[in-house]
């Protein structure tokens, strides 16, 4: 598993690291408080289901991860429960075609210590529903709906692939960090599509290949050295992290991990008995053997080309020339580094034309772009004078020409593409227009610099 956070990059420190004193002691609150369970959790004829003894039950129930808090609106994990507002934060882009309502229904599956209780919080008119394999965790997210009066909440101890005794469906359905430690992943996700309303989303995030390289390496090893998910096991696991060469794989992924201050943070990654990767390909994958749609990845900045490969314009050329899908895997092969992959998915039956853009169309100039960066002068590595270029923190900055800057200087969740371009003094109409609007829009798209908007359909977003 890990954190919606790892998007922001921030740590939580000074937290329990195992289950935490409130319910490993207190007369076994995890039996007390009042968690519902729905369905079995120890059903050996059902492909999918988890047996008493599953490690993995076993490990959560043991090493309550993420990491407990007792109050989410404690300053110091602010940024933390913040990195669960996915649902705001990405609701023009699992929606383009008008804004999100506030009162959706929504299940976090897989929803560990706090997930659920954060988009409560977080989204006080929404109706959200949690459900886990471990009661200790839910035990401890009990704790935070009674101290923070969610009343919007629930909490049901199940598994994802029983997703459909909850007798409901969803508008938005959180899983992230949990389909790659599922016994048969396509069956998870193939569940929670069952109980996913017509224009709902899912949204999803799994451990990426390539990026954890090293990750799997010491995973091996501390197998070979027969380490256990002990005290002493996290001592070893410490201590092999503390010694490592500076050259060693694992190294990058250290260097941005979010989650390994804590005992359960290093048990989640080092020492867990079921943990699948993902290759872009093996998203696709996943997506299709679970019968639903792939609508698009969270951060197109590091799936596209124009942006990584800038200052390499033959590369980035020679990748875009390929299928969008291919495009996709190449660019995991090229960043490398990368160890999640967040993306969004939806029912085969959604009208495609609520979600997807209308590149190398006229219907293009409808849409309305929102600004994700800002205009500014950059100076150039090779000296001379500043140029245009559109910044945003944390990325690297886009050179744009005057025309194109002037173009995204109108920019407002107002004005559509056209209304834009107009405004900017492009004098060009039809297909030349057309032509103008595709190359720079899809460039900042790409980019991550700017969302968009569809022009209004008589469907509403995310509808019952």
């Amino acid at each position: 598993m890990l954190l919606p956070i790892a998007r922001v990059g921030i740590s939580v420190a000074n937290h329990p690291s195992t289950v935490s004193d409130q319910i490993r002691g207190n007369h076994n609150l995890a039996a007390l408080l009042p968690v519902p369970t729905l369905g079995g959790m120890a059903d050996p004829e059902q492909p999918g289901m988890y047996l008493a003894d599953d490690p993995v039950v076993a490990q959560y129930e043991r090493w309550l991860y993420p990491a407990p808090v007792n109050d989410l609106r404690d300053p110091s994990v602010a940024q933390y429960v913040q990195g669960y507002g996915t649902l705001k934060g990405l609701s023009s882009i699992y929606w383009p075609a008008g804004g999100m309502r506030e009162d959706l229904d929504v299940l976090v599956a897989g929803c560990g210590t706090m997930g659920a209780a954060c988009y409560a919080l977080l989204n006080p008119r929404c109706k959200v529903v949690g459900i886990d394999i471990s009661r200790a965790a839910l035990a401890h997210e009990q704790k935070l709906k009674e101290h923070h009066r969610l009343d919007n909440l629930s909490l049901m101890h199940m598994p994802i692939e029983q997703a459909a005794s909850l007798g409901k469906t969803f508008d938005f359905v959180a899983c992230q960090g949990v389909l790659h430690h599922m016994p048969a992943p396509p069956a998870g996700l193939r569940a929670l599509g069952n109980v996913l309303r017509t224009d709902g989303v899912i949204a999803i995030m799994v451990y990426a290949r390539y990026g954890r390289t090293g990750v799997y390496m010491l995973q091996d090893l501390f197998r070979l050295m027969g380490v256990e998910q002990t005290p002493e096991g996290v001592s070893i696991v410490r201590q092999t992290l503390a010694n490592l060469h500076s050259d060693h794989p694992v190294q990058p992924y250290l260097r941005h991990a979010t989650d390994l201050s804590s005992d359960a943070g290093l048990v989640d990654t080092f020492l867990h008995r079921r943990d699948k990767c993902y290759s872009v390909a093996d998203c696709l994958r996943l997506v299709d053997e679970a019968g639903l749609a792939f609508q698009g990845w969270d951060q197109n900045f590091f799936y596209y080309p124009e942006g990584v490969f800038q200052n390499a314009p033959a590369v980035a050329q020679r990748i875009a020339q390929l299928p969008e899908q291919k495009i996709w895997e190449a660019m995991d092969l090229a960043l490398g580094a990368k160890g999640v992959h967040y993306f969004h998915v939806c029912r085969r039956d959604r009208d495609p034309a609520s979600y997807r853009i209308p590149w190398n169309s006229a219907l293009l100039l409808d849409c309305i772009p929102t600004p994700l960066a800002k205009l500014a002068q950059v100076q150039k590595q090779s000296g001379g004078p500043p140029s245009l270029a559109l910044v945003q923190p944390n990325r690297m900055p886009i050179v744009v020409n005057e025309a194109q800057a002037a173009i995204f200087s109108h920019f407002d969740g107002r004005r559509s593409l056209a209304q834009c371009a107009t405004a900017a003094g492009i004098r060009e109409t039809g297909d030349p227009l057309v032509r103008i609007i595709d190359g720079f829009f899809k460039l900042v798209w790409r980019c991550g610099f700017a969302n968009l908007r569809l022009p209004p359909k008589a469907s509403t977003p995310a509808a019952i």
